[in-house]
């Protein structure tokens, strides 16, 4: 199948050169056990918005292999746009500059190509109006982004990967190569794709962006007493929290304390104390060897085996899970002792 990967400004350059070194030894697998002088099972080629070598996010260069307008492709891979992670600002200035490829997009969608993306691409396919009745991800942090700028287009962002038939979505970063191992074995086989997943060491088996996710409670609002509000949850989590007592910290009503946090920061004052004490105790886990009782009740939680649940259901893991997987303290040794001499 023809396979075209579309390189932008300021993309991952990984998200583009490493898509196509796995369908390339997806290719060389498929040689392996096809019939002798079988064409590639993927034929891949880059393209990029103008003909012209596009600069990555990284500042080495990206050169397109064909014309955009000289190639009909089976399959479109469309790259993530690194600068749009955090800044909507950058999300206008990107999305605005691309409005011929979404138009060509549009054109080619209307011919059944399928389109792929990975991380912030989602952005290029809803706004050339491909998302229309999908269900979608993206990177975890530029979920709120999404959100806001396409409120009609459903939204999974725990998700790492969605495949919609003719749109298919991954989440944020590395999740470029799901995509590719998701791509070999939906167009290829599961099997191939295994066999490329045990020559790259790869887990071909990630199933959400949850574990990954760090909470950063909203602060863009211009509502000061709810910052003010922000930031004394975050400063007394480990404290005994009545939202009535923050209310009246910040001169507000109980209700209409609510009403304005929820507004201002899209969580309820109780959710957004969850979130941070869930972060605290992320942290913890990366960066002690505390018990877990310690930790939880050092996050502000008397009751361990309720925060547990709390725990597994937001990120999707145990904490123990957790704590295999992005812990970083090393235990001491402990020292043995040497044999007495005779």
């Amino acid at each position: 199948m023809e396979v075209a990967v579309l390189a932008l400004p300021y993309c991952a350059a990984a998200s583009v050169h490493g898509m196509l070194d796995i369908l390339t030894t997806a290719n060389y697998c498929h040689g392996l056990t096809a019939v002798r002088n079988a064409p590639p099972l993927f034929n891949l080629n880059v393209i990029t918005p103008d003909d012209a070598p596009v600069r990555a996010y990284n500042g080495s260069n990206i050169a397109p292999t064909r014309g955009r307008e000289d190639i009909q492709p089976d399959l479109l891979v469309a790259a993530s746009a690194i600068e749009s992670f955090s800044e909507a600002s950058f999300l206008d200035q990107h999305l605005a500059s691309q409005t011929a490829v979404q138009a060509w997009l549009r054109a080619l969608f209307e011919n059944d190509v399928i389109m792929a993306t990975a991380c912030t691409g989602s952005f290029l396919l809803a706004e050339a109006g491909l998302l229309t009745d999908k269900t979608v991800t993206t990177h975890w942090r530029s979920a709120g982004h999404f959100r806001q700028r396409y409120p009609h287009i459903h939204l999974e962002a725990d998700r790492m990967l969605i495949d919609n038939g003719n749109v298919i979505s991954a989440g944020g970063a590395t999740a470029f190569i799901d995509l590719a191992f998701h791509l070999i074995g939906r167009f290829g086989s599961p099997a191939l794709a295994s066999a490329c997943a045990k020559l790259h060491v790869f887990d071909n088996n990630r199933q959400n962006q949850t574990p990954y996710r760090m909470f950063e409670g909203s602060k863009a609002h211009k509502d000061e007493r709810i910052q003010l509000a922000q930031e004394w949850i975050e400063q007394h989590h480990a404290s005994p929290i009545s939202i009535d007592d923050i209310a009246d910290k910040v001169g507000l009503g109980a209700r209409t304390f609510k009403r304005r946090f929820k507004a201002a920061t899209g969580e309820t004052p109780i959710a957004y104390l969850q979130q941070v004490r869930i972060e605290v105790v992320k942290t913890m886990l990366e960066t002690t060897l505390k018990s877990f009782s310690e930790i939880v009740w050092e996050a502000g939680y008397e009751d361990v085996n309720s925060f547990r649940r709390l725990f597994k259901r937001e990120t999707g893991c145990t904490m123990e899970q957790y704590r295999r997987r992005f812990s970083y303290t090393v235990p001491r040794e402990i020292p043995v002792p040497l044999p007495a001499s005779t």
